[in-house]
C-alpha cells in the first residue's frame, strides 16, 4: 500500500502519528531583498549585492490538512483531534521541518499566524503556513558523500577535512544559493588564506569566523602542520 506523504515537525509525523493526509500545500519561494540607494548627481542606483551579498526575505510553506474520523464521522473525535494537532504545530520558535517529498533537504520554519479550520460533517480541513528561513538546507555536511544518497544533479563530491604539513592549495565547491560561513574544527596550529584574507587558527572549534565560501569554486592556501575541518551544508532556494 502507498504511503502518505507527509510532513516531519517537533519529532512527530502528520500522517503516522496525526493520521493527517495532505489536502494542499503550496511551498513558497523566497523574495530577493535589494539593498540599492541613488547615485548623488548621476544616474542609476548603487547596489549593495556586490559587498554585502545577495539577500532573500522570508518565505512561506502553506499546508491543509484533511482532519477527522472518517468512518464516524463523529463531531467529538473532530474536535480532540485538533485540539492535538493545533498543540503540535503552533507553540515554540523555529524548528526543523521536513517534507518527505523533498527529500534529502529540510526548512527551518515555525507557525506564525493563527491557523483556520474548516468544518464539513465531522470531518475538516486544517490550513497551517508556516514561516521558514529562506533556504532549503542539506539534511548532509558537504564532504559526506555517501553513494546511494548521492544526487549527481545537486551533489559535489569533495574533500572537507584536509590534513597540512607545510602548505597545501585546495579547491571547495559551493553549490549553494549563497556565500556560506563554514563552522572549523582545528587540530595544531594552521593559517587558511581564502580570497586576500588571512586568518590564523590554533586548536579549537570555531562557529564564528571571517571565512565565507563564495558560490562556486574557492581557492584555499594552507600553511602550518595539523587537520581542519569545514563544516558546512548546502543551501538552495
Amino acid at each position: 500500500m502507498a504511503k502518505w506523504k507527509q510532513i516531519y515537525w517537533d519529532n512527530q509525523a502528520s500522517f503516522d502519528d496525526f493520521g493527517l493526509t495532505v489536502n494542499e500545500k503550496e511551498i513558497g519561494n523566497p523574495a530577493k531583498k535589494k539593498r540599492r540607494i541613488a547615485i548623488p548627481n548621476g544616474n542609476g542606483y548603487y547596489d549593495y549585492a556586490a559587498i554585502l551579498g545577495e539577500q532573500y526575505g522570508e518565505r512561506q510553506l502553506k499546508y491543509t490538512f484533511n482532519l477527522g474520523d472518517y468512518r464516524t464521522l463523529r463531531k467529538d473525535i473532530m474536535n480532540v483531534k485538533k485540539i492535538q494537532v493545533l498543540n503540535w504545530l503552533v507553540p515554540g520558535i523555529q524548528r526543523k521541518l521536513v517534507d518527505d517529498s523533498i527529500p534529502g533537504y529540510y526548512f527551518m520554519a515555525e507557525v506564525q499566524e493563527a491557523p483556520t479550520f474548516t468544518e464539513w460533517k465531522g470531518t475538516g480541513t486544517l490550513a497551517v503556513t508556516f514561516t521558514a528561513y529562506p533556504f532549503k538546507i542539506s539534511d548532509k555536511l558537504e564532504g559526506n558523500d555517501v553513494w546511494d544518497d548521492f544526487n549527481f544533479e545537486l551533489d559535489v563530491a569533495q574533500i572537507t577535512d584536509l590534513t597540512v604539513n607545510g602548505s597545501r592549495t585546495v579547491t571547495i565547491i559551493n553549490t549553494s544559493a549563497i556565500k556560506i560561513a563554514p563552522d572549523i574544527d582545528v587540530t595544531g596550529t594552521l593559517t587558511v588564506n581564502l580570497n586576500g584574507q588571512t586568518v590564523d587558527f590554533k586548536a579549537g572549534s570555531y562557529s564564528r569566523t571571517p571565512i565565507k565560501f563564495s558560490r562556486g569554486e574557492n581557492l584555499i592556501t594552507l600553511t602550518g602542520t595539523g587537520t581542519i575541518y569545514f563544516k558546512f551544508r548546502k543551501e538552495l532556494l
